[in-house]
């Protein structure tokens, strides 16, 4: 299959990259060392929404999850048909 490019054709613009509260990080980190538990994308985002008005879509609040796994602050935890994160102490990691 072939395509062609129309004259003056554009191709769609990108939306704008979201702009986050500059504590964002800080209440996402603090509410789970306080909380513990099991965190998953509907939790995040309801604390956004809690703490801020505003929804956070799944997947930013899934990109904040994976980034701390990947940091070694959570351990991701998977299910059939859910997934979650869980904080990990510091006793918990390894050296």
């Amino acid at each position: 299959m072939t395509t062609t490019v129309q004259a003056g054709a554009q191709a769609p613009a990108a939306g704008p990259a979201p702009t986050w509260p500059a504590d964002w990080d800080r209440v996402l980190d603090t509410a789970i060392r306080a909380w513990g538990g099991e965190w998953d994308t509907a939790r995040v985002q309801h604390l956004y929404l809690t703490r801020y008005g505003r929804r956070l879509g799944r997947p930013h609040a899934r990109a904040f999850l994976s980034r701390r796994a990947r940091q070694g602050l959570m351990q991701l935890h998977e299910r059939p048909n859910s997934r979650f994160y869980t904080p990990i102490n510091r006793k918990d990691r390894t050296p």
